[in-house]
């Protein structure tokens, strides 16, 4: 029973990947020929035979490290090209504007949450989003914060002690799906975000179980930061939260105290940007924003509850990573199908009446659950 199980959970995080590819072709091949349903199933067969016949995919253990430094040779390679060769003014994107603006405000002593992007937008997400894009900011190209995502999940694998042939799979798997190939191109870094928060939840397991000093402090921190980037992230803390308590892991106490600090941090990462501006900040802030754009908020408050009660089907660790993925598309899948009933499925599809993009939030989880199936089942991640 624990292995149909199981087997169901892959199949799930399979078919996620494979479906959110597949929306992202069609939606993109779309706009240059009209045979895109007929390439798209083609390429998305393309991921799946790399997911399903890994095994036939020899790699020689002499070339492993070679290989894996090549890829990230021509990804950073292909990126420049792609920074260069496409204006980020000239896509239909604003997440860089977003953080432009955001910024721009800032140091002309305005209030943050009122800059507007070159597609007249308010910045939604937390402040913490825009403290850790400042760099590139600085340097004039946000481009390179969205590759970043690729690094971190690496660094995730590597944490992991995951084996070359997966870490070379699970890469390649990256690189060519169409979701991080928009994420480049758009400047955007949702993937990058999806990242950060499973390897604090990693490491959040990770410290709990080898007794870490300073645990709690550290933890809160780090949690308070990531949710101060986007509000929908509290869903896998959630999860990675009760489950831990459930399982014995931690004391009550110990939870009440990363939420406290947590809670602190989080509050702490807005005083720089509404110290001065509080009236315009209860005028104007990411709750509100963020409350209005993906869906009711009835319909967001339920999937918080889900959240609640799914970690009681969370067996051991791994499956926290599966409901956290699980828990971020289900909330998406919600959103289009409120838009589609309000709009018509060509104008929330075609005509972006729905953010595409938002899937990508649960590709880290799927993909790292993947990743453990695949380094306890024989490195078969079928």
């Amino acid at each position: 029973m624990k292995n149909f199980t199981q087997n169901i959970k892959i199949k799930l995080s399979i078919f996620a990947f494979l479906f959110i590819n597949f929306a992202f072709f069609v939606k993109y091949l779309s706009r240059i020929t009209p045979y895109y349903l007929i390439i798209s199933t083609l390429l998305v067969v393309v991921l799946y035979y790399l997911l399903e016949f890994r095994s036939k995919i020899v790699v020689p253990k002499s070339k492993q490290k070679i290989i894996i430094y090549l890829l990230f040779f021509l990804f950073l390679i292909g990126s420049g090209f792609i920074f260069y060769k496409i204006p980020v003014e000239s896509l239909n994107v604003d997440r860089w504007s977003v953080i432009t603006s955001f910024w721009d405000n800032f140091f002309k002593g305005e209030y943050v949450y009122f800059a507007k992007s070159n597609m007249d937008n308010h910045p939604g997400p937390m402040p913490f989003y825009f403290i850790m894009a400042l760099p590139f900011y600085c340097i004039g190209e946000l481009g390179w914060y969205s590759v970043l995502g690729f690094f971190v999940f690496h660094s995730i694998l590597i944490y992991t002690k995951t084996s070359y042939e997966i870490r070379f799979l699970i890469l390649l798997l990256i690189l060519i799906s169409p979701f991080y190939l928009w994420e480049v191109m758009t400047r955007s870094n949702i993937f990058l975000n999806g990242c950060l928060v499973l390897f604090s939840i990693i490491y959040l397991f990770k410290s709990f179980e080898k007794n870490y000093s300073r645990k709690i402090i550290l933890n809160g921190i780090i949690i308070g930061l990531l949710i101060s980037t986007r509000n929908v992230f509290v869903i896998p803390y959630i999860v990675a939260f009760l489950f831990v308590l459930k399982d014995n892991r931690v004391r009550f106490l110990e939870i009440v105290y990363i939420g406290l600090i947590c809670i602190i941090v989080f509050t702490l990462s807005f005083v720089p940007f509404v110290l001065l501006h509080l009236a315009s900040f209860m005028k104007m802030n990411p709750f509100i924003i963020q409350s209005g754009y993906l869906m009711p908020t009835e319909y967001s408050l339920f999937c918080v509850l889900i959240a609640f009660g799914s970690f009681w089907f969370c067996k051991e660790k791994k499956d926290v990573y599966f409901f956290s993925g699980l828990l971020l598309f289900f909330p998406i899948v919600l959103h289009y199908l409120y838009q589609i009933s309000l709009h018509g499925f060509i104008e929330t599809f075609f005509n972006s009446r729905a953010d595409i993009s938002y899937f990508i939030l649960c590709i880290p989880f799927f993909l790292y659950y993947l990743v453990l199936n695949s380094n306890n089942k024989n490195k078969s991640l079928v």
